[in-house]
């Protein structure tokens, strides 16, 4: 028998549903620029979005960020359009609790903590620190929650399928 999936699981599978969204936009975003003129473009952008590029702040980011070479931006779309694809089958997962999710989410987080403690490490800061704790925690309640759903099934006596 399958059990309903806890309130934890259901917004960690809208999180990743969400992030796979704005990664697959970012992806979008990244080949628009690619063979354009990207300062007018994200010049443009901006002014859609009612943000003054020729603010202070916002043209030294411009100039710093911008240009970027071609092959960086085909790059970086294709990384995001693949972790947004495994997002969102992260988050699918995980929303019609499927067992696999939760391992899958176990590995996918699971694999930026070496990362993050060696940033910690060499720079401690109080959100890099948050950030680890927080992957922690996820990583933990999903192992939990599979080995207890894992328990759960071989417990249970086989069903008869006609």
């Amino acid at each position: 028998m399958k059990q309903s999936s806890p309130w934890f699981l259901k917004l960690l599978a809208i999180y990743y549903l969400v992030q796979g969204l704005l990664l697959i936009a970012v992806g979008v975003g990244g080949l628009v620029l690619v063979d354009q003129n990207q300062l007018l473009v994200v010049k443009d952008w901006l002014r859609v979005i009612r943000l003054d590029p020729e603010n202070r702040f916002i043209h030294w980011l411009l100039t710093t960020i911008l240009p970027v070479a071609t092959e960086m931006l085909e790059a970086s779309s294709i990384g995001s359009f693949v972790y947004g694809g495994l997002a969102f089958v992260q988050g699918g997962g995980l929303w019609f609790s499927k067992p696999w999710a939760s391992y899958l989410s176990v590995f996918v987080v699971g694999s930026f903590i070496p990362w993050q403690l060696y940033s910690l490490v060499h720079e401690a800061t109080a959100l890099k620190l948050l950030t680890l704790c927080i992957n922690t925690v996820i990583v933990g309640y999903l192992l939990v929650s599979a080995w207890r759903a894992r328990d759960v099934e071989k417990n249970e006596p086989p069903s008869c399928h006609l």
